[in-house]
């Protein structure tokens, strides 16, 4: 008869000994062999790294870094990134793919909107950006001003002059000076026939060419 299983109720000190020739364990109190406690190690490492693996860039997972170290820009959510667009109109505006946060630059105003709240088709939802200390306006008007014309006038023959300076008003100021004379005042009539123009009449003698500097102002 095979001997009894004996059983030891106190540790025992194999005093620095080691113990060989283990079976491999089939109970989970038994004693396995560095071997087998190494291969399981290493089946359970694999299993962790794949597990790691195929949650990389997946929804529901986790990021990952380029070879920069940084985060790529196709795993990071939409509103984090800021779509600029150029329109002629509100209504091409309005008709945009975009979500908040997103910029619209209207060519028609000269101003820019930010989309503040997710439908691009609302124009309340569109909020203006305003530059803190830029100027927005000249004398109530927007986009590309002009204030000022000059010209230079005279031929020797005529006394009689009209220019287009297109400033879009009769409120003009209208300077006439003789760049001969230390630019001196030059006595002449000015009448403003329209919006867009001024006529200028000379006093006496015809001015030579370019020798009269005529400014006008808003």
């Amino acid at each position: 008869m095979p001997e009894p299983l004996k059983r030891f109720a106190v540790p025992i000190d194999l005093l620095g000994q080691a113990i060989r020739h283990l079976a491999t364990p089939t109970n989970p109190d038994d004693a396995a062999p560095k071997s087998y406690a190494d291969g399981v190690a290493a089946t359970a490492q694999a299993a962790a790294i794949a597990a790691i693996t195929s949650q990389r860039a997946i929804p529901g997972g986790y990021a990952t870094l380029d070879v920069d170290g940084k985060l790529s820009p196709t795993q990071l959510p939409a509103l984090a990134i800021t779509d600029t667009f150029v329109v002629a109109t509100q209504v091409a505006q309005l008709a945009l793919t975009a979500q908040r946060g997103d910029v619209a630059i209207r060519t028609d105003l000269g101003k820019s909107f930010i989309l503040a709240v997710d439908d691009p088709t609302q124009l309340a939802n569109w909020r203006e950006l305003l530059a803190t200390g830029y100027v927005l306006s000249i004398d109530g008007m927007t986009g590309v001003v002009r204030l000022s014309f000059q010209a230079s006038i005279g031929n020797g023959v005529l006394t009689d002059f009209t220019l287009t300076h297109n400033l879009a008003s009769r409120d003009v100021q209208v300077a006439v000076l003789d760049s001969t004379d230390v630019f001196a005042d030059v006595e002449c009539r000015v009448t403003r026939p329209d919006a867009n123009s001024v006529r200028i009449e000379v006093a006496g003698t015809p001015p030579a060419a370019g020798v009269l500097r005529v400014i006008v102002q808003r």
